[in-house]
């Protein structure tokens, strides 16, 4: 089997806050995308969700047509409605195994052989999720990082049984998307990004449970610290440069002493009612009142922001 190169209907199941912004993006690229979710006023919140992100994506570049084109996006009742008018299908669905592959029933007694199911699943390994398919050749993973109509990264992971030509052709896809496409080699729980970002999240959890420092100088830590830096380098390259000159080779020279620091840090756990009360009275003393719609239309506008002035296709470039 092989997908059809340049789809032209994108088909999503499920309009949560992923979905919508899968919607979003593709509406923005100039895709007719046809939904399906059961959600009371479902459409209606994606297309809210939309007119209200378009500004993000005209400041970004995705978008080039000055107001959000309502004809492009058109919901459907069933799964099986999507499979059967599209050209590739998006599942956005909660992360419940079951009710996944329940989905990919449906859209499997619709669509032709042909057509590739991409999950947006944060964690779940395709393997799993493809495992009472018919055709589980044409499923694999396509994990966006949130927000993701913002964020360029795009996790592509195949499962067991997923043709490699799939995996090729999704990293063409996304990447002629404007999105950032990576391949993670191998099935993990979380995949690559989310266990990074929960590497960082085990110790901040931690310091909170511990009072290490407060919530407000932990976030500082980050805006003010790692977070500079890590826009513009990855983990492994910041890693590299604390060698000066002498580069990695060097930073191991003192390997023991930073192997101290590893040991040391915390692993709390997030099922204790004490860690959860200390995460929910720092996440008041962060948020100051502020509604969450506000503060995510605030990360939504730093982030085109910061987006468009760090250009993600940016390379260091040599010095003569």
């Amino acid at each position: 089997m092989f997908p059809l190169e340049y789809p032209k209907r994108i088909g999503l199941i499920g309009t949560g806050s992923v979905g919508c912004g899968w919607a979003a993006v593709y509406v923005a690229r100039g895709y007719d995308v046809i939904a399906s979710d059961p959600a009371l006023n479902a459409e209606k919140r994606a297309r809210a969700f939309i007119a209200d992100t378009w500004d993000a994506l005209h400041k970004l570049g995705v978008a080039t047509v000055d107001s959000f084109p309502d004809e492009k996006l058109s919901f459907v009742t069933t799964p099986a409605d999507v499979a059967s008018s599209v050209d590739l299908v998006h599942e956005n669905a909660p992360e419940n195994i079951a009710l996944k592959q329940s989905v990919y029933d449906e859209i499997e007694s619709a669509a032709p052989p042909t057509l590739v199911i991409a999950s947006s699943t944060g964690g779940i390994p395709p393997t799993q999720l493809q495992a009472r398919m018919r055709h589980p050749e044409r499923l694999l993973v396509c994990h966006p990082f949130n927000p993701p109509h913002i964020m360029p990264l795009v996790e592509i992971v195949g499962g067991e049984k997923t043709a490699p030509a799939i995996v090729d052709w999704a990293l063409r896809f996304f990447g002629a998307l404007g999105k950032k496409p990576i391949r993670v080699d191998k099935e993990v729980t979380a995949f690559l990004t989310n266990r990074l970002q929960f590497a960082l999240l085990r110790e901040a959890v931690h310091c909170v449970a511990e009072g290490i420092a407060s919530p407000q100088a932990i976030e500082d830590a980050m805006r003010y610290g790692l977070g500079p830096r890590w826009a513009v380098m990855g983990a492994l390259t910041t890693f590299t440069l604390a060698g000066g000159a002498g580069g990695m080779p060097h930073v191991l020279t003192i390997a023991p002493e930073l192997q101290k620091w590893m040991d040391a840090l915390g692993s709390p756990k997030l099922t204790a009612p004490d860690v959860q009360a200390a995460l929910i009275k720092a996440a008041a003393e962060i948020t100051q009142g502020q509604s969450l719609a506000d503060l995510m239309a605030w990360r939504n506008d730093k982030l085109a922001d910061l987006l468009h002035a760090v250009n993600p296709g940016d390379q260091p470039k040599k010095r003569n």
